[in-house]
């Protein structure tokens, strides 16, 4: 009930002492006051945009600004048109100036181009048609992804347990790859690539009990095609934990060498699970844990955000109470050679605000969370050990699916 309530829910440096991009100094401190935003109007350049679709027909657009230490509604945003009273069905950023998101209600697809201001411009052949949508039950967070490059989008469709895959042409035009949809062995609940964008993995959701809980593998064609990975779905026990692949999230580290997943299945389930992706041989793409997997966390995570940095791989983790509200959030460096979990300095982060979701822009400078019990969506910058701080105030925000990006 709790992981119901909470999807439900989803509906320039110059100012700070820092340097910019994945590896930003951990004694980044402000040089100037830092301005509460009470969701008023952002000045000063723009460092990174955040959208988010609202149930009520708006896609809402906010604008991070370290420069005048704010993130806040963007300063003469218009949001575009899209269906009314239908919910938003995830969405994406593909090579940081295309923003896509679905519509269940409709059967359709909207795709816009982001200009440097944070405006949306609609796609030539905006909306697209996704028939398949219509009456398909929503997935989770990770429902809509691209690969890496930005070059492919895969839509998850749960009701005819399959997925879908676009090639997005110049301009951003969306056009369906050949021999889509492909089929998935079970419910599927989420997707992610593997950092490279080589393999395509699908988590089994747990609601479909008919099968053992799997990860499904695909390697991915550079012209946009799936094919079914030796030995996939992979299941299996993990240090005497049954049915350990059940994973409610997955996500590639930036290497391509590990997939690291939580299940969530339920509280208490204090842990994080790193697979070696198999890079050459018989089974490339296959998946088996790293030794000492599954790591044990301080809380149960519910969602995991990976980041790529200079000293190897930042993964952090949100999580859900007894109760129903937010833990602190928890970091975790990835050692590149091996694939083991430890954590970083400070983590829990009990002083900071708490959130159930997190992305990062693509420098990987700033995490994003969301935190939908209080309807809010706060940055965290980055340290180079992946010490969080959080020297500018969240904005509030209503949307469901969501999406963050570098000014383009």
């Amino acid at each position: 009930m709790i992981l119901a309530v909470a999807m439900m829910g989803l509906a320039s440096c110059d100012h700070y002492n820092c340097a910019s991009g994945p590896t930003l100094g951990s004694s980044c401190t402000s040089s100037g006051p830092v301005t509460a935003v009470g969701g008023g109007t952002t000045s000063g350049a723009a460092s990174a945009f955040a959208f988010a679709v609202d149930a009520d027909g708006t896609v809402d657009g906010y604008t991070l600004s370290t420069g005048a230490g704010t993130f806040a509604a963007t300063t003469g945003y218009t949001g575009p048109t899209i269906p009314e009273n239908t919910s938003g069905q995830g969405m994406v950023v593909a090579q940081g100036q295309y923003l896509y998101t679905g519509f269940p209600g409709t059967g359709q697809i909207y795709g816009w181009t982001l200009s440097s201001s944070g405006g949306l411009t609609a796609i030539s052949g905006s909306p697209f048609s996704a028939p398949y949508m219509i009456g398909s039950t929503i997935g989770g967070t990770r429902s809509m992804i691209t690969n890496p490059a930005g070059t492919l989008l895969f839509v998850l469709n749960q009701s005819g347990d399959t997925v879908y895959l676009y090639q997005i042409g110049s301009g951003g035009v969306l056009t369906l790859a050949s021999g889509s949809p492909f089929p998935v062995p079970f419910l599927p609940e989420n997707m992610a690539t593997d950092g490279l964008g080589k393999y395509l993995y699908v988590t089994s959701a747990s609601t479909d009990t008919s099968v053992i809980p799997a990860i499904a593998a695909y390697s991915v064609s550079s012209s946009g095609s799936l094919t079914a990975v030796s030995g996939s779905p992979f299941s299996g026990n993990i240090g005497g934990m049954l049915n350990a692949y059940g994973m409610l999230q997955v996500e590639g580290d930036p290497s391509g060498k590990y997939l690291i997943g939580t299940t969530s299945a339920a509280i208490g389930n204090n842990f994080l699970y790193v697979f070696n992706i198999q890079q050459t041989g018989a089974t490339p793409g296959a998946i088996t844990p790293v030794a000492g997997s599954p790591f044990a966390t301080f809380y149960s995570p519910y969602a995991i955000a990976v980041q790529s940095n200079s000293g190897g791989d930042l993964v952090y983790s949100f999580s859900i109470s007894s109760t129903g509200t937010t833990n602190p959030i928890e970091g975790y460096q990835l050692n590149t050679s091996t694939g083991a979990l430890t954590a970083v300095s400070g983590s829990p982060f009990s002083s900071l605000s708490t959130g159930i979701w997190g992305q990062f822009d693509q420098s990987g400078a700033f995490l994003f969370v969301l935190d939908t019990a209080a309807s809010q969506l706060a940055p965290f910058e980055v340290s180079s050990g992946g010490v969080l701080t959080q020297p500018i105030p969240p904005v509030t925000t209503v949307g469901g699916y969501w999406a963050v990006t570098d000014v383009p």
